[in-house]
């Protein structure tokens, strides 16, 4: 199956921080994402509570 991946800009809100990850909110209750500190490109300091977007897509499992 083939299918054209658009990626979408969605929002957040970060709820925790450690010493290598983010854990973000997706607004509209679709969940939690965790990604690694240095995804994050900003200038302040992480904490809990900055609201965040990011590019987002389904994924496709490839064969190789």
């Amino acid at each position: 199956m083939q299918y054209e991946l658009n990626p979408v800009l969605m929002k957040g809100k970060i709820v925790s921080v450690n010493d290598t990850a983010a854990k973000v909110d997706i607004q509209g209750r679709l969940g939690v994402i965790t990604v690694p500190r240095r995804w994050v490109f900003t200038d302040k300091q992480l904490e809990p509570g900055l609201k965040v977007e990011f590019y987002f897509s389904y994924m496709q499992v490839i064969e190789d």
